[in-house]
């Protein structure tokens, strides 16, 4: 437990912000599949390279392009 004048400190990366230069910055999601998901795509999990900043349609539109049994 934490005092309470005491913050948590975060790093760079932890905190949201874009890079200076404006350029897209991305990152790695783990996506697990179980059931027939799993079925369809032919494994239980895998890592997707996606935009830093990404909505959960979006993700979805990932996960169909590289699985298009999905659709």
């Amino acid at each position: 437990r934490r005092s309470p004048g005491r913050r948590r400190r975060r790093g760079p990366a932890a905190e949201g912000s874009s890079p200076r230069d404006g350029s897209s910055m991305s990152c790695q999601v783990s996506v697990l599949y179980f059931a027939r998901s799993a079925e369809l795509a032919g494994l239980r999990c895998e890592t997707l390279s996606v935009p830093r900043e990404i909505t959960s349609l979006q993700l979805w539109e990932e996960i169909v392009k590289v699985h298009p049994r999905y659709a």
